[in-house]
């Protein structure tokens, strides 16, 4: 097994992941996770070694020494070929992300969208929302007040009652949920970066540090000391 650095990479629709002392308590979310580990971990306190997938809203609870998290997008090509890999996907002992993309070439679908993760939206709307969410990637967060629901209605020229099925429809979450997460994201960014909590919570359109605290909470199941000392 090789030895490297943690890793944390963002990509639109989707969080990579590399560390160690993963222990998370009973958590669901809303998103695909593919889970590779590099030594023996327990998911729901079975041991166990092999790859393994945590579908949308599962509860769980998942201790992993060592290893890889991938997050995905329900409604993103990335979720969509985890979905179709699932029962089939092999035993990984990368610790690089190219490493690990190698190891997966049998699954051409899958690193296609670990490379490229077109949303699957077929709106055009949410599409142009959704590359304009995509702009955050670069650490440029938007602030929330630009992103109210009745805000985003407006500005895609359409109801907000309409939008906000629109959102569900095609993101495979409520707008609320979705934006917390994309939040999140830009939080996580932020504190890898280097910012302070407090720093982070401001970029992304949190409250406050309490508040992001509990989303990462809620999200992952780990503290966000936890957070920063498994993938710092």
């Amino acid at each position: 097994m090789e030895s490297g650095a943690s890793v944390v990479h963002f990509a639109p629709g989707m969080l990579i992941a590399y560390g160690r002392a993963i222990d998370a308590v009973a958590h669901q979310h809303t998103l695909w996770q593919m889970c590779f580990p590099l030594q023996n971990s327990t998911l729901n306190g079975r041991a166990i070694s092999d790859t393994f997938v945590i579908k949308p809203n599962e509860v769980h609870q998942l201790n992993m020494s060592c290893g890889w998290v991938v997050l995905a997008e329900p409604e993103s090509r990335l979720g969509e070929a985890i979905a179709q890999a699932m029962p089939k996907l092999p035993h990984i002992d990368a610790s690089t992300l190219a490493t690990l993309k190698e190891q997966l070439t049998d699954f051409p679908e899958l690193v296609s969208a670990i490379n490229n993760n077109p949303y699957n939206s077929d709106d055009q709307r949410i599409v142009k929302l959704l590359n304009r969410l995509d702009q955050c990637l670069s650490g440029d967060c938007l602030k929330p007040e630009q992103w109210r629901a009745q805000d985003v209605a407006n500005w895609l020229a359409i109801s907000q009652s309409r939008f906000l099925h629109l959102a569900k429809e095609q993101l495979g979450m409520t707008w609320r949920s979705y934006l917390l997460w994309r939040r999140l994201i830009c939080a996580i960014q932020s504190i890898k970066s280097g910012n302070s909590l407090t720093s982070a919570a401001y970029i992304a359109g949190f409250s406050d540090s309490a508040h992001l605290c509990r989303t990462i909470k809620k999200t992952f199941g780990m503290t966000s000391k936890q957070i920063i000392a498994s993938f710092g």
